[in-house]
Formats: structure tokens, sequence, C-alpha cells
């Protein structure tokens, strides 16, 4: 449950909770006090105007006096009148103006004149112990309501807070945090930490790869390149021997280069950002591959074959990014055709999506791998000659154009590598 709704849930059952207990406090306690009291002091109305009464039978000439003497006695306000309206004696007069009170009436006749005797005398209070107790009542009320709340705030909010913050403080020490199971704001928090977390190891795993890749890769034309080097420096040797280690330090430098070069085509590849593209009909773009790979090919006795069935179609890129996801299928099959080699590109529209086929007949790769080779650093070359990053760029820019690419055998037991581009 969210947050937000959990503390309305809250407030409503924390307003109910406070009325219940209030309500019956005030019908099985206070009520029945209350009562009680009230009517006992009607009972001592009524005895007291009886008393009064009879005092005044018996001091009929001096009716004030014996009000007063009473009044004082017995803490009453006493109003009394005769039928002409005329007031004898009233001993509390912004209280009988009131009339909205409860006192006792009679009347009263001396001869021929008839009185009448009204008594109000405010119930006691302090002896109603629901009512002195009340405001303790209340304070155990809201102490009770304020656990409820502190109680509900630790579980759902300061709990997996301090959670949160232990995992966080956990993670410089290299413990990984755990999923949690709630379904709050703050374990999604956790959560969204927990594959946070699992991405920045995952890159972290993946940068410690190329770091090793690139130590490895590096490190095997370089030595051979200080070896060479170091026997044209210390030892006598032949013009032949020297042009002959000259000519394998110039190659290890080019090796050196390219491995490089491929790093940095990967590291600038994953920033989608720096795509510059614009637009190009499809038969110029094949056209300039062609005349880029075409010759080259034909020294290797390669044969490049090119089918557009998209002539008129056009596709917005960025030319030299794409034309680097051809270098690179293409270096790649060159390195696995042995003899008779043929490299066909085919190019097709499928509803909004142009549909590059690249095709060797070289040596194909093992069904199990076919997943693995866009991966970085993947190869299926056991002597590492090539960094493994070539078609985990083409990966790279394919997708940063919207498209997508994948790979399979094809039947004349070489590779296929289709990738689509969006029209323009």
């Amino acid at each position: 449950m969210k947050m937000k709704n959990a503390t309305i849930l809250l407030v409503i059952f924390v307003f109910f909770f406070n009325f219940l207990l209030v309500s019956g406090y005030l019908h099985y306690l206070l009520i029945p006090q209350l009562s009680k009291a009230i009517e006992t002091n009607n009972e001592q109305l009524n005895q007291d105007m009886h008393q009064l009464i009879k005092s005044y039978q018996k001091q009929s000439d001096s009716l004030p006096q014996v009000s007063e003497q009473y009044a004082k006695e017995r803490n009453l306000s006493i109003y009394l009148e005769n039928t002409k309206g005329e007031v004898i004696y009233n001993n509390n007069k912004e209280l009988w103006s009131l009339g909205n009170i409860y006192y006792v009436t009679s009347f009263l006749q001396i001869d021929e004149e008839v009185y009448i005797v009204k008594l109000y005398r405010k119930t006691d209070t302090t002896k109603i112990p629901a009512l002195n107790n009340f405001i303790l009542f209340e304070i155990i009320v809201i102490l009770m309501i304020v656990l409820i709340i502190f109680e509900t705030t630790n579980q759902r909010i300061i709990s997996p807070i301090e959670k949160l913050q232990k995992s966080i403080q956990n993670y410089k020490f290299g413990i990984k945090p755990s999923r949690t199971t709630g379904h709050t704001e703050i374990d999604v928090i956790q959560n969204n930490f927990v594959d946070l977390v699992e991405d920045l190891e995952e890159e972290k795993e993946k940068q410690n790869r190329i770091i090793a890749s690139i130590s490895h890769d590096i490190k095997t034309p370089l030595t051979a390149i200080m070896g060479y080097s170091d026997r044209l420096i210390t030892k006598e040797l032949s013009e032949e021997k020297k042009k002959n280690y000259i000519e394998k330090i110039h190659n290890k430098s080019i090796s050196l280069k390219e491995l490089t070069e491929e790093f940095d085509d990967y590291l600038s590849c994953n920033i989608q950002e720096t795509l510059k593209q614009e637009p190009i009909k499809v038969a110029d773009f094949l056209k300039q591959i062609s005349n880029d790979y075409k010759e080259e090919l034909e020294e290797k006795n390669i044969k490049l074959l090119i089918q557009n069935d998209a002539i008129d179609e056009s596709m917005s890129v960025d030319i030299a990014k794409m034309k680097r996801v051809f270098s690179n299928i293409i270096s790649n099959s060159v390195r696995f055709i042995e003899k008779k080699g043929k490299i066909s590109i085919f190019c097709k529209k499928v509803e909004r999506y142009l549909e590059f086929t690249i095709r060797d007949n070289g040596t194909g790769v093992p069904k199990k791998d076919l997943n693995k080779i866009f991966e970085p650093l993947f190869t299926s070359d056991s002597s590492r000659k090539i960094s493994g990053l070539g078609l985990s760029i083409c990966k790279e820019i394919i997708e940063s154009h919207g498209g997508y690419i994948y790979a399979r055998n094809n039947k004349e037991n070489g590779l296929d590598i289709i990738f689509t581009i969006q029209l323009h």
C-alpha cells in the first residue's frame, strides 16, 4: 500500500478510535454519574423547599429575612414573588433572568396572599469521578494514539529507511544489499537501489574484463615489439634478419594500433548523443561500401556480391558509424574464410525498416555461441588475435539507430549477420 493511502487510513483510524473511546467513556461513565448527581441535587432541593416553606409559615412577617438566612445556610439561589408580580426576594438576578435553568418551584400561601417560590442550586461536579478523570482519560487516549502512530511510522517508514541507510553504508564495505518483498515507496526505493547496485556491479565486472582484455591484447604485440627491438639493439644481425625484425615490429605496431582503435570505437559508441545522422540513399551507401572493399577483398581472393532490393529507399544514419558496422562485420568474416571466399550483402525493405544481411561462406559459429558473439570481449578466436569488441561495437551502433541485430549460421556453413535500420 502506498504511504499516502496508508497515512489517510491511519488518520481515519485514529479519529474513529478516539471517537469510540470518548463516546464509550461518556455513555458508560460520565453521563450516568452526572445524571445521578443531578438527581441527588434535585432531591436535596425538594427537601430544601419543604424546609423553606415551613420557615416562611413560621415567620410570615419577615419573608425576605428568612430567605436571606436560608440562602446563605444552604447555598441556594432563591426567588420569591407574589401573584401581583412583585419580587419579594431575589439573591441572584442574573441567574433568574436567564429563564432556561432547572429549578424547583412551589407555591406558598400565607393568609390570603399567594407566593411563588423558586429554588436553584448548582450541581456539585467536583464529586463526579468520571468528570474529574476525563482529562486524565483523554491524556491516556492521546498517549495510546501517539504509540499507535509511532509504531506504525516505525514499521512503515523509520525501519525501512534505517534498513536502506544500512544497506547503503554496508555497500561501501562491499556488502551487497538484498531485496525486500514490501510494496511501499521505500521498499520500491530499496529494490531500485538493489537494481542500481547490480547494474554497477555488472558494469564494474565488464570494465574489469575490458581492462584485463586491454592488458592481455596489448601485452602480446608489445612484448614481441620489445623482444625484436632488443635483438636489433644488442645483437649483430644480418641485413636480412634486421629487415625481417623491422617488418615484424611494423606488423605488431599495426596490430597494436588496430586494437587501440577498436577500444576507442567501443567506448565512443556507447554514447548515442554522438550520432550525426543524415539522409542517404541505400543505393549510394552500398556503392560506397563496394568501392571501399571490392578491390581489397579480391586481392585476398574473396568475392564481394551486393544485391539491393530497396533501390529507391533512403535511410537516416551516421554514415561513418554505419560504415564501421560493415567494416567490422566484413573484417570478422575475412578472418574465418579459408578458400574460394565469398561475402554477400543483401538489402530489402521490411515494413518500416531496411533489412541488411551480410553473409559469408566461412566456418560459421557454434550454435551455443550465437547469442554471445555480440557480447563485449567475447571471441571464438582461441589465440586472441582480436579483442572481441568488433561485433559488440556493431550492436551498439545499430541499437543507437533504433534497429536490432542478430546472427545465424547459413546453408554454406558460414555466418549471416542480419540487422535493421529505420527508413528515412
